[in-house]
């Protein structure tokens, strides 16, 4: 039997940021549908894309315009597509859901995530799952225990699946938001999830090479749009990139408010479909240019510090993204390509080892994954 369609809006939210978005400047529910043609391909995905770049969507369609933003659907997928796709989501988390609760010693675990138990992960999981800041609204007791459930079953899925990753601090905070968005798909919120960790994956390796490849971009995107502000920056002594850790790592979760999260990720994934390219590094870049004039005016290491994790914060999410497209334009970056076909949810790992008894489709897509990284 097919899997029921996602279901909006989420059981609890809190309304500041998001409600703002939702009804002011946001691409309406009517609009998104319009965009679609009678078998349920988007047409106009690009101007689409443009649109929401600009303007983010109104909540009730993100359940729908998520996995098409982060390629986990083409843009010429039909309903019926879609609906494939998504039942192998399920399939795919309970089967993962399934090995983890028994794990194989055939697994290699312990070899392939670098020596650590999987029982060192699961206590990892439920530490930071009762610490995972899941919005401001008004939420009761029981509904927290139900997406502390939801957080620990996705996180332990995709921790098993990736071993060489397993799970990290920070990846909770970028799930949250995916429960509001698909309060009652746990395979549809995985898919994203996943989707999403496919790019983000190499900040979480041992020595977070992305992390600092991603520094060094941030650099050079710099030293050529902004020469005086990355003198500055190296005059403070801040070119190693210090300051963009948590941004990196936590894809700007705490330099925004919970609310703002969502309009800011899609316009990010909106101007990324356009670009072909991640935008990530773009953004922390942008950001320090929208703020140029302040930094130039800092004096020291630590004034630099306080100014990057206490006043710039909350972030203006639309202009940055405004600014890191245009930054992206400038210097004509055409790195860290985006794939382009509709699996790339599955692109989990760039290791070589993975679960044997996980799915071959994760396997092919890992391959995918570390060419994509490029």
């Amino acid at each position: 039997m097919p899997r029921a369609a996602c279901a909006c809006p989420a059981p609890f939210r809190s309304t500041v940021g998001d409600e703002e978005l939702s009804t002011v400047n946001s691409l309406t529910p009517q609009q998104w549908q319009q965009a679609h043609d009678s078998s349920g391909r988007v047409h106009k995905f690009r101007q689409t894309c443009k649109i929401i770049r600009k303007r983010g969507l109104a909540k009730e369609s993100r359940c729908q315009a998520w996995p098409l933003l982060l390629s986990c659907y083409a843009p010429d997928e039909t309903v019926a597509g879609r609906q494939a796709v998504n039942d192998a989501a399920q399939q795919e988390l309970n089967t993962l859901l399934q090995q983890a609760a028994a794990p194989d010693p055939r697994n290699n675990f312990e070899l392939s995530s670098g020596g650590e138990t999987w029982e060192q992960n699961v206590h990892r999981i439920a530490t930071d799952v009762n610490r995972t800041d899941c919005g401001s609204g008004n939420i009761t007791a029981e509904e927290r225990s139900a997406i502390d459930v939801r957080l620990t079953h996705i996180l332990t899925a995709y921790a098993y699946c990736d071993p060489a990753v397993g799970y990290c601090q920070g990846m909770a905070d970028i799930l949250s938001p995916f429960l509001l968005v698909f309060p009652q798909d746990d395979a549809l919120a995985f898919m994203c999830f996943a989707a999403f960790m496919g790019q983000l994956r190499q900040n979480f390796l041992e020595g977070q090479p992305g992390v600092h490849s991603s520094i060094q971009h941030i650099g050079s995107l710099l030293q050529h749009a902004d020469p005086k502000l990355w003198r500055q920056i190296e005059k403070l002594d801040m070119s190693t990139g210090v300051f963009a850790f948590r941004m990196l790592v936590c894809q700007f979760r705490r330099e925004l408010t919970f609310d703002d999260v969502f309009g800011f990720w899609e316009r990010l994934w909106a101007a990324e479909q356009m670009a072909h390219c991640q935008l990530k590094d773009h953004c922390i870049a942008a950001l320090l240019r929208l703020n140029r004039k302040q930094i130039l005016r800092l004096r020291s290491p630590e004034d630099f510090i306080q100014f990057v994790n206490k006043d710039i914060i909350p972030l203006d999410g639309p202009a940055t993204i405004k600014a890191a497209y245009k930054l992206w334009k400038q210097t004509g970056s055409k790195q860290k390509q985006q794939p382009a076909n509709n699996e790339k949810w599955q692109r989990l790992s760039k290791a070589e080892t993975v679960p044997p008894k996980s799915s071959d489709t994760l396997k092919v897509h890992a391959q995918a994954a570390s060419e994509d990284q490029v």
